[in-house]
C-alpha cells in the first residue's frame, strides 16, 4: 500500500502536476487505459474544485490525498471554499447525449461530473465543518477466469 498527499494552490496551472503524480501512483495497479481514466477523473475534480468551489481565484488550498491498495485507489479531493449543492452529484447522469471518442463534437463544458461517475466505480461528496470532500474509488478489474483459460 502507498499514499500520497499532495496541497496545491487553487491555480489552473497546477492541475497537471497532480494529475500526473495520480496517474504514476495508480500505474503500480492499473494498466494504461485505467490509469488514464484515473487522471481524466482527477484532472476534472480539481479543476471544477477550482473552478466552482473557489470561482477560479488562486490563493486556497486544494488538497489530494491518493492511496493505492492491492486491489483500489481512494483518492479524496478536499477544498475550504463553496460547497457542492447536495443534488448534483445525485442528478448528474452517466448516460451521454454524445460520444466519448468523438472528441470534435464534445460539449465545451459540462463533461466533468458525467465522466468523473462514468469511469470510477464509487463517487461521494461530503461537505462538513467547512471542509468539502470528493471522494473517487476505482477498484482494480477482476480478470475474466473464462477467457485466461480459453487462452493455454
Amino acid at each position: 500500500m502507498c499514499r500520497l498527499a499532495l496541497v496545491i494552490d487553487s491555480c489552473y496551472r497546477n492541475i497537471d502536476l497532480v494529475g500526473s503524480c495520480v496517474k504514476a501512483l495508480s500505474a503500480k495497479v492499473f494498466d494504461e487505459p485505467h490509469c488514464d481514466q484515473i487522471e481524466v477523473c482527477v484532472v476534472e475534480a480539481v479543476t471544477n474544485c477550482i473552478r466552482h468551489s473557489y470561482g477560479g481565484a488562486g490563493g486556497y488550498p486544494v488538497r489530494i490525498t491518493c492511496q493505492q491498495e492491492p486491489d483500489r485507489i481512494v483518492i479524496d479531493i478536499e477544498d475550504f471554499g463553496l460547497a457542492m449543492a447536495p443534488h448534483v452529484l445525485e442528478n448528474q447522469s452517466t448516460a451521454f447525449e454524445f460520444d466519448l471518442d468523438d472528441t470534435e463534437h464534445l460539449p465545451e463544458s459540462g463533461l466533468g461530473l458525467a465522466v468523473i461517475k462514468s469511469w470510477m466505480d464509487e463517487v461521494s461528496y461530503r461537505s462538513l465543518d467547512g471542509a468539502n470532500h470528493l471522494l473517487l474509488v476505482k477498484h482494480k478489474p477482476v480478470p475474466d477466469h473464462d477467457a485466461i483459460q480459453a487462452h493455454p
